[in-house]
């Protein structure tokens, strides 16, 4: 049965029965500013829905449950030691506002709830409540954010080519023997002394034999998955349909009258392969094996802390260009879109700044994409253009156009702008220029606004104002640093994207909730510190005062 974290107070309450030297203790921890000024930011009823409403055992409060998970992140613990904490943690009491006689729940609670986040992609929403709420309660300004990505890896092990071969088939091997153990034992019986009766069986090969060995596994994977293929009931099972995968991504097999199977060439295999069959979602990028992360935060200069955004966890082997327009398109929906996005050269291709430029957004990032430009001819930048890159207004001489027009061409705009050829035929630049002559004896100059904005873009981050704005993205390098020293951000203890999609993102508040509290302790010392001073000056000017109005007379005897 659903019901809400309790709003009234009990003689259980910390504030009642403990010492009012301990209540001060724990209002200069941590616990205290989580209480006061976090869990308020909660939201339970999105949760409602998936709680029966009026029967059955009252749920732990959903408050409980991800102040909890937002705490294991926080302070990098297991579910034991969360469970430990609720028990025996007077602060973590404190913070959750739970009393002793509540201060428990099972490790069952802890998963189910996490399962219900994952499967109904939750976290997300607790992420940009929660930020959102912090961002008006602080007056922090989103106008200025910054971009980067980092490699996550989840609970796996690295696995060698070879490896990743003998993993497969053994997990296969063992799925078969407990769904149908006649059909195992029937098995040829190389399949059980290699794979299954000798551990360790590839561990000693010599890199002389990894080859041969390698190619061995090859076959063994095929006749695997040729004897099933078909079969009703196996070859619905998770560890067959990897076989199947890891089949079609390494090796190459001939025609049905002749199948040889033989394996591919590295270079030929994609960066979405199968890197494990423990998490069949981690894929292959250049930072490593695994998944990336990019996060967003803020970094104007008047904010008294600076908050991550937005989040979001792809296979590695995405490219860090693909998600700009989709953190733009995330931080409008969460009301937090910025006016300038800073990113690093993997973010700044021509479709991005278009894209952004398209929504309001600049987007200040170098591109080292392409060649150099060659600056014996003249460029795309040497041409005055409009804004939106749709309007040229002259050329490197000074002449302008006598038509200009904008066309779409697979989705992407082209402009194309008409010179009077008594302009270009005579132009000193005209055998370097990008433009053409057309039929009547006028030139064409004629581009993509991609390809605008990259050449614009490669000619202004050259400039000494662009260096000097772009310094403050540097920062975000600090916070993947941060996330990962306080939180454990690169490394997370789950498998399989949905997962380790919502430890991420319950990482990225924790470290958004870690500096709202540290912002508040900062303020509470402050205006302590302040009230102390003022105390003293007020006491030190009725003195003067005092004294001023007796000149000359002992104090006590004035008063």
């Amino acid at each position: 049965m659903f019901r809400t974290k309790r709003p009234q107070k009990t003689i259980f309450d910390h504030d009642v029965y403990l010492p009012p030297e301990y209540v001060a203790a724990l209002h200069k921890s941590w616990a205290g500013p989580f209480r006061d000024k976090v869990l308020p930011l909660i939201d339970e009823e999105p949760f409602r829905p998936f709680y029966c409403a009026d029967n059955g055992r009252p749920n732990v409060p959903v408050a409980t449950l991800i102040g909890a998970s937002v705490l294991k992140e926080m302070h990098e613990l297991t579910d034991n030691e969360v469970l430990g904490s609720l028990k025996f943690d007077l602060r973590w009491q404190y913070a959750l506002d739970i009393h002793g006689l509540e201060a428990h729940t099972c490790q069952k609670t802890l998963h189910n709830f996490r399962t219900l986040i994952c499967t109904n992609d939750m976290a997300r929403e607790i992420f940009t409540d929660m930020t959102g709420k912090m961002i008006e309660a602080a007056s922090l300004s989103t106008e200025k954010q910054r971009l980067d990505s980092t490699q996550i890896t989840s609970n796996m092990a690295h696995l060698s080519r070879l490896g990743l071969f003998t993993r497969t088939i053994e997990g296969f091997l063992r799925s078969l023997e407990k769904h149908d153990a006649s059909l195992y034992e029937g098995l040829p019986k190389v399949y059980h002394k290699v794979y299954r009766e000798r551990s360790g069986y590839f561990a000693d090969v010599k890199s002389s034999q990894a080859k041969r060995r390698l190619s061995k596994c090859a076959r063994h994977l095929f006749d695997l998955v040729d004897r099933f293929r078909g079969h009703a009931e196996i070859s619905e099972l998770d560890a067959y349909r990897l076989m199947v995968r890891l089949l079609e991504e390494q090796c190459e097999v001939g025609d049905a009258d002749a199948p040889k199977v033989s394996l591919k060439n590295p270079k030929d295999i994609p960066g979405n392969s199968l890197q494990n069959p423990s998490d069949p979602d981690a894929t292959y990028g250049h930072k490593g094996k695994g998944y990336k992360a990019s996060l967003t935060e803020t970094c104007s200069e008047e904010n008294p802390f600076q908050v991550v955004t937005d989040v979001s966890v792809d296979g590695a082997h995405v490219s860090d260009q693909k998600d700009v327009p989709k953190v733009i398109e995330r931080l409008e929906e969460a009301e937090a879109k910025p006016e300038e996005l800073f990113a690093d050269a993997g973010y700044g291709c021509g479709e991005n700044i278009v894209a952004c430029r398209e929504e309001g957004v600049a987007l200040t990032a170098p591109n080292t994409l392409g060649k150099a430009p060659d600056m014996d001819k003249v460029q795309l930048s040497d041409f005055q253009v409009s804004d939106d890159g749709t309007e040229v207004l002259s050329c490197i001489q000074g002449h302008s156009p006598f038509s200009c027009t904008v066309s779409e061409d697979k989705k992407k705009k082209k402009v194309q702008a008409i010179f009077p050829q008594e302009a270009c035929s005579v132009c000193p630049f005209q055998s370097v220029c990008p433009v053409k002559r057309i039929k009547g004896g006028n030139y064409k100059l004629e581009y993509k606004l991609e390809a605008m904005a990259t050449s614009k873009r490669k000619q202004e981050q050259e400039g000494k104002d662009f260096k000097e704005r772009y310094k403050i993205r540097s920062g975000i390098e600090a916070t993947v640093s941060e996330a990962d020293r306080v939180t454990g951000l690169k490394r997370v203890w789950c498998r399989g994207l949905d997962r380790v999609r919502s430890a991420v993102t319950f990482k990225a508040l924790a470290l958004n909730i870690k500096r709202y509290i540290v912002s508040e302790l900062e303020k509470a010392a402050k205006a302590k510190a302040g009230g102390a001073r003022g105390l003293h000056v007020a006491v030190s000017g009725v003195l003067a005062r005092i004294r001023g109005l007796f000149r000359g007379q002992p104090l006590a005897h004035a008063a």
